[in-house]
């Protein structure tokens, strides 16, 4: 799976369920690729943030 491409559908606001049947693999395999999404990008585990939406907004940052 290719990050971008899970990036994008985080963006349209899938969950990882939604991006497992949309891509045809597991919840475990999504989960996996997302957790290198963040990695990536920098973004670790904090309360007072939602990585998801940070993702999404570096991911609209960079597309701009």
């Amino acid at each position: 799976m290719k990050s971008v491409r899970a990036l994008s559908l985080v963006a349209e606001g899938l969950s990882n369920k939604g991006l497992a049947q949309r891509l045809f693999i597991t919840e475990r395999t999504v989960e996996a690729h997302v957790k290198q999404i963040f990695l990536k990008l920098g973004l670790t585990a904090d309360p007072e943030s939602h990585r998801r939406v940070l993702a999404v907004l570096a991911y609209l940052r960079a597309s701009a």
